[in-house]
């Protein structure tokens, strides 16, 4: 019985020895082999296609992080994933796309509107549709008040009509006031339950035959977004496809002349965000801002450097509603004052960047108190506020 081990241990060796070398590496070394070669995506190219093992291990590497150094670069690898992609699904390469990045393009190409057909390309070719419960509104909004249904008032009706208790049969909007007491007429309980219950049956038949179409949610494999001064990206493209990049985590549209509403819409999906630039964003103002910290609680770093048009109208919509801001850069924003800075600072224990560089209204005794907290309140100019300088913290599970 040994005698037969023995051999065939040895006959496994021998075997294994008759390999070629390249295919004996482990894979575990191969991948981190492979994560150093990644930034020269040529080298890695090469690497994969040595051996059917390097290929399995190096390809999750190589499309995982695509880079793009002109715009025909970004035309072949739209094109290959809509030649992979097919009705049945979102092909085996489109789920192994995790980064969008066109900041490294060159100027002209970050400026050419072609750019935002590639971006919308791409984003169709790996999301896939998952369709939400067809609930109706009110139902996501809690339980429905009988007394005053909140249900959208049709524009071809004054808001001061009491006359009109209905709906308008020429408008497809439901159109019903809140009941009043001289409506309900309440002269003893089996009235007042008649009444209520007429309305109830009213409203469900409306919300029956005027039923809203469900929104779709999408989901991908996408969760980083590099926009850098690509104005070729206008807001409305952005807009358009806000509904299909809800999986984002780290989004960055600095200096890339975006608005408030545009902010607003975006931060109306992406409600994961955890990492967020839009510094040089000129039109950028308080209101953005808000709605960006009111919908994306989980934002740990936020770079609003060069903001000009943010005040401490900002810093106090953060400091009240995110949870775990670990680093913050309101650089060159000349309404940001102490104010602002100390509700920050003091709402975050863990805070570790404040960077209020050249903020004039910003007096030194903050910044010794920033100091005295172990925060940095300054980064050098050469060295600017990254987005992605460190890790993600690992999010804390939520107990239902």
């Amino acid at each position: 019985m040994e005698t037969d081990r023995e051999t065939a241990v040895s006959v496994s060796h021998a075997l294994y020895l008759q390999r070629p070398a390249c295919s004996r590496v482990p894979p575990e070394i191969l991948l981190e082999i492979f994560a150093l070669v990644a930034p020269s995506q040529a080298s890695l190219r090469a690497c994969i296609l040595t051996c059917r093992q390097w290929n399995l291990v190096g390809t999750p590497v190589l499309w995982r992080r695509p880079q793009f150094h002109r715009l025909s670069s970004v035309e072949h690898f739209a094109s290959t994933l809509m030649a992979f992609t097919s009705e049945a699904g979102v092909s085996h390469y489109a789920k192994l796309v995790e980064t969008v990045s066109f900041s490294t393009l060159p100027e002209v190409d970050r400026n050419n509107p072609q750019l935002a057909t590639l971006l919308d390309t791409i984003v169709n070719c790996m999301v896939v549709p998952k369709p939400s419960l067809g609930l109706p509104g009110w139902a996501k909004h809690g339980s429905r008040n009988l007394l005053a249904p909140v249900i959208k008032r049709s524009r071809s009706l004054s808001r001061n009509n009491a006359g009109c208790v209905g709906c308008d049969d020429d408008d497809p909007a439901v159109a019903i006031r809140p009941l009043s007491a001289t409506d309900l007429q309440l002269v003893d309980g089996d009235s007042t339950i008649a009444a209520v219950a007429g309305t109830a049956q009213t409203v469900a038949e409306h919300e029956t035959v005027h039923e809203r179409p469900t929104a779709t949610v999408y989901t991908s494999s996408l969760r980083q977004l590099d926009l850098r001064f690509c104005k070729g990206v206008r807001n409305y493209s952005l807009q358009r496809l806000a509904p299909r990049l809800a999986s984002i985590n780290v989004l960055n549209l600095a200096g890339g002349l975006r608005t408030d509403i545009t902010i607003a819409k975006l931060s109306q999906h992406m409600t994961d965000l955890r990492r967020v630039s839009l510094a040089w964003t000129s039109n950028l103002t308080d209101f953005g801002v808000s709605e960006l910290v009111q919908r994306c609680k989980d934002i740990e770093a936020l770079d609003l450097t060069y903001c000009m048009q943010i005040e401490d109208t900002s810093m106090l919509a953060i400091a009240h509603n995110l949870h775990s801001l670990a680093a913050l850069s309101v650089a060159y924003c000349a309404g940001v004052t102490d104010i602002g800075v100390r509700e920050v600072a003091m709402r975050f224990p863990g805070i570790q960047i404040v960077n209020v560089a050249k903020c004039l209204r910003v007096t030194d005794r903050m910044r010794k108190l920033l100091a005295q907290r172990n925060i940095v309140s300054a980064c050098d100019s050469f060295d600017p506020f990254s987005i992605y300088r460190n890790k993600l913290q690992p999010r804390a599970k939520k107990i239902q």
